[in-house]
């Protein structure tokens, strides 16, 4: 009897499972092995209406991969954004929730909202007013740098300025998320443990 109900719960577990493992294998596994089949061929873009043209190569193209410069280059500035961006937008995050979590501040729901803001606005639309800010002629920025006598940087084009630019703007639309999940978590915590 007790087997029967056995098979009976794995089969309805494998029911409501299917749906997602079948999503997963046509939307993941799939496009991510062919993936990896055509990084091990000559594949051009231009050829893609027939497949038959790729030759295998092999790990060729991993190993130019290796020798240029342009990608060890990328890899620096994602570690840079990673690893300066990543604990910066933590730390910001772990800041504002310890001030939400005041009870001084008043109308934290509306802090609450206008801190994840950010997070929801589409990224296009982010990208087009940091664009604006950090504008090397007409910026906002820039702006605030000739009021107190500077010269005006530019943010974007100029290699030294670039990533810093990018990573604050990283930070400031993803800190929001991170400080929901703080914030969460120090509400949990009974007052009376503050208090002792």
């Amino acid at each position: 009897m007790s087997t029967r109900l056995a098979r009976k719960k794995a089969r309805a577990a494998w029911f409501f499972l299917a749906p997602a493992m079948l999503l997963l294998l046509l939307f993941f596994v799939l496009p991510v092995g062919a993936g990896l089949l055509l990084s091990l061929t000559d594949f051009d873009i231009y050829a893609v209406g027939d497949p038959g043209i790729a030759r295998f190569v092999g790990l060729q193209n991993y190993r130019y991969l290796l020798s240029t410069g342009d990608f060890w280059n990328a890899l620096g500035n994602t570690l840079q954004y990673v690893l300066i961006g990543g604990p910066l937008s933590l730390a910001t995050s772990l800041a504002a929730a310890l001030l939400l979590n005041n009870r001084l501040v008043r109308l934290p729901g509306f802090f609450r909202t206008v801190y994840f803001a950010p997070v929801v606005t589409t990224l296009v639309s982010v990208a087009i007013v940091w664009r604006y800010l950090y504008h090397p002629k007409y910026g906002l920025l820039n702006y605030l740098l000739g009021l107190v006598g500077l010269g005006p940087i530019d943010w974007l084009g100029d290699p030294h300025w670039a990533m810093p630019a990018i990573i604050l703007m990283g930070v400031w639309k993803n800190f929001g998320y991170n400080m929901l999940i703080f914030l969460a978590g120090l509400q949990v915590i009974p007052r009376e443990l503050y208090e002792a």
